[in-house]
């Protein structure tokens, strides 16, 4: 049961009370500290509905994307970056979707996240609240919690990206996610990034496999699946055997990478 329910005005004002009350969480939608199933609950609790925090911007050459921004706002934005779009749109329930925040995805340090892997591919960083500038996959490994006021990632890749999440029901938990991006010239793969969830304790990147891509030791997408297969390391619950999920990981990372491929041409 929360305790206090603070509602700072100012961004110095939150990092304040953040200070004073060891403990506290920040809270956007709530729609993770608000479940009763999750182990996100805290005693006092910082709104930062007054921040200005959702402001969405395509700059020159960064998309910068305010943390307060639901998913929904970034489905119906329409100079939204489409592999982000799509990925917003994997949270079923448009009314979750309408209180779900990009800060609190990343924040809540899930490791089926909807929008981390893309992110995470797309090189993006994270402006905390404190002025630091941080890669966004330094802040997930390193289990965070400083507050963020955006994250940024450039806009004019040359290369092309794709995402896909796999569940065994429409609206059910994520089993395994995958988001690849790769650069090409003339068909041959010069830059690969990919990471994967709902295997590992958190989101993760592939690096052996995206040098063996680079390199042109995998060319197939059996040998994709295989090598992705190999390198991840999956645990038996509810949601499936460790094979099963493994198997679904080379599955789901092929068929982004294939799809790369293709757009990319």
């Amino acid at each position: 049961m929360n305790s206090q329910f603070l509602k700072p005005k100012t961004l110095k004002d939150a990092l304040q009370m953040k200070k004073e009350y060891p403990g506290s969480l920040f809270l956007g939608g709530g729609t993770e500290i608000n479940n009763p199933a999750s182990d996100n609950h805290a005693d006092v609790l910082i709104s930062l509905v007054d921040l200005n925090l959702k402001a969405c911007v395509k700059g020159n050459h960064n998309f910068i994307l305010g943390a307060s921004t639901t998913f929904q706002e970034l489905i119906d934005w329409e100079e939204c970056y489409p592999t982000l779009k799509e990925a917003a749109g994997f949270l079923y329930s448009r009314n979750v979707r309408n209180m779900a925040t990009i800060g609190g995805n990343i924040g809540f340090h899930t490791n089926s996240s909807y929008l981390v892997p893309l992110l995470m591919v797309l090189d993006a960083e994270v402006e905390l609240g404190d002025d630091q500038v941080i890669p966004l996959a330094q802040y997930v490994k390193e289990d965070r919690t400083d507050l963020i006021l955006n994250v940024r990632f450039v806009h004019d890749n040359p290369g092309s990206s794709a995402v896909k999440n796999m569940r065994r029901t429409v609206g059910g938990e994520t089993i395994v996610s995958a988001a690849v991006s790769i650069v090409q010239l003339k068909g041959k793969i010069t830059k690969a990034a990919i990471a994967v969830g709902g295997i590992f304790d958190r989101i993760s990147r592939l690096t052996d496999v995206e040098e063996a891509l680079v390199s042109g030791k995998l060319k197939s997408g059996e040998e994709i699946q295989n090598a992705v297969k190999n390198a991840v390391t999956a645990q038996d619950d509810y949601q499936g055997t460790a094979s099963y999920k493994e198997y679904s990981c080379g599955v789901i990372v092929s068929d982004c990478v294939a799809r790369c491929m293709k757009e990319g041409i």
